[in-house]
């Protein structure tokens, strides 16, 4: 489908979608001004931040691996944690060997295996092995 400038509209398969939830985050998002959000899509994975000067950082899911999960006390106390992925190759946004954080989201050990899934099926779609990524 083709919109009124003959752009065709992509469709994205958004698995997960949240904003940071820490106690800043959570005020700054009663009153709308929490410009940060992430996204895990079929095949990216998504941070958007800024209000006046918007980024938009998206890293192919085939590039990254390992998942890992940090949460700290203050973390526990308000059942948040950061995940934090190794990006695997170069990017246009990153190098390799950078980590990726997605700091104080909820529900961040189900986040961080919804994306080692979405990193396994990505690179199994795309039939890459270890050997392709060297």
């Amino acid at each position: 489908m083709k919109d009124n400038n003959g752009v065709e509209e992509v469709e994205f398969q958004v698995k997960w979608e949240g904003q940071p939830a820490g106690l800043w985050q959570r005020f700054l998002s009663l009153i709308k001004l929490n410009f940060t959000y992430y996204q895990i899509t079929k095949d990216e994975l998504i941070i958007k931040t800024g209000f006046f000067k918007q980024k938009v950082n998206t890293i192919e899911l085939y590039l990254l691996k390992d998942p890992d999960m940090t949460v700290s006390l203050y973390q526990r106390l308000l059942k948040i944690g950061t995940v934090s992925v190794l990006v695997d190759s170069n990017c246009s946004s990153c190098r390799a060997g950078q980590h990726v954080l997605l700091k104080n989201i909820k529900d961040c050990d189900k986040v961080r295996k919804l994306l080692r899934d979405s990193i396994e099926a990505d690179v199994m779609e795309r039939k890459i092995t270890y050997f392709d990524k060297v």
